[in-house]
């Protein structure tokens, strides 16, 4: 047990500023996102283009509201980069704490073992965020809604809503799309992206973890075929997500009204996770071979 000390004692602190980065991650993030649906909110198309003193020249409020607007969009913009910040900085413990790991255990006759361990655990710390943050924001608006009402027949007024109008805003992460689909009659696809998503990476490092523990078990080669099966899966979700986002995007796109897409940090999370749990297969077969060859030669020793 003491050849794993070290290997112990960076994963303890590595898990400890996870969870802290996390928590103060996802705040950030959930502030931001209160920011971006205040200032929709101000600028909801219905609440704007039905109010009356909005269509007067000159003594319309529409500076007044693009000024709170800028000031909503400040605080929003602070809240989003302080969380990428922080995402950069866990971001940047967790790859030191792989080269650490790895530097240290790399000659070493267990190195598959403990390296994959610590991929494992790097692929831990971003599952949650890569599930929880939003990573598509979704608009449709427009800049000064001009709009022409006939008073009488020889007589229309013309009139304009000055600034931005929100005709649709949505800021999702991969938790609230499934919950969007499943509200929405979609089962089978929120499902599917449940499954993916969710149940298929929770499965494989728990696997993963299990097989790292105890490669000699006899149980270890079943699973690590499980994982392979699990493995080919491990971006369908991804392409799931993105077929929908797409349709969702385009579906919403009206004659005269901007549209816009954007990605956002939960994006880059989810594919840190991908990355550094496919890190750990490659780590994963080489542990139980060589606990395998262990075992053999064991046996071979006369008693």
């Amino acid at each position: 047990m003491k050849k794993y000390t070290l290997l112990l004692v960076a994963t303890l602190i590595v898990f400890a500023t996870t969870v802290v980065l996390t928590f103060a991650i996802t705040s950030k993030l959930n502030n931001y996102k209160v920011k971006k649906e205040e200032i929709v909110l101000l600028l909801d198309a219905e609440a704007r283009l039905g109010n009356l003193w909005e269509w007067v020249p000159f003594f319309g409020p529409g500076d007044e509201i693009m000024e709170n607007k800028r000031e909503l969009e400040d605080k929003a913009d602070l809240y989003y980069n302080s969380a990428v910040k922080n995402g950069v900085i866990l971001f940047s413990i967790v790859v030191a704490y792989l080269i650490l790991i790895s530097l240290v255990y790399g000659k070493k006759e267990y190195r598959n073992q403990a390296i994959g361990l610590s991929f494992v655990m790097a692929a831990m710390c971003f599952l949650y965020l890569g599930l929880q943050s939003p990573f598509l924001e979704i608009q449709a608006f427009k800049d000064d809604v001009t709009a022409t009402l006939p008073i009488t027949d020889e007589f229309e007024f013309t009139g304009t809503v000055e600034g931005r109008v929100y005709f649709l805003y949505q800021n999702k992460s991969v938790l609230e799309l499934i919950k969007l689909l499943y509200m929405g009659g979609n089962y089978f696809v929120a499902i599917i992206i449940l499954i993916f998503s969710i149940v298929f990476p929770t499965v494989k490092l728990l696997t993963s973890s299990m097989v790292f523990f105890a490669p000699g078990s006899r149980y270890s080669k079943q699973a690590v075929t499980v994982i392979d099966k699990l493995g080919k899966w491990s971006m369908a979700d991804v392409f799931v997500s993105s077929v929908f986002l797409a349709y969702f995007s385009f579906a919403n796109m009206n004659v005269g009204v901007d549209t816009g897409a954007s990605t956002l940090i939960g994006l880059y999370f989810f594919v840190a996770f991908v990355v550094f749990s496919i890190g750990s297969g490659r780590f994963l077969k080489n542990t139980v071979i060589e606990a395998s060859k262990r075992r053999s030669e064991a046996d071979s020793i006369p008693a």
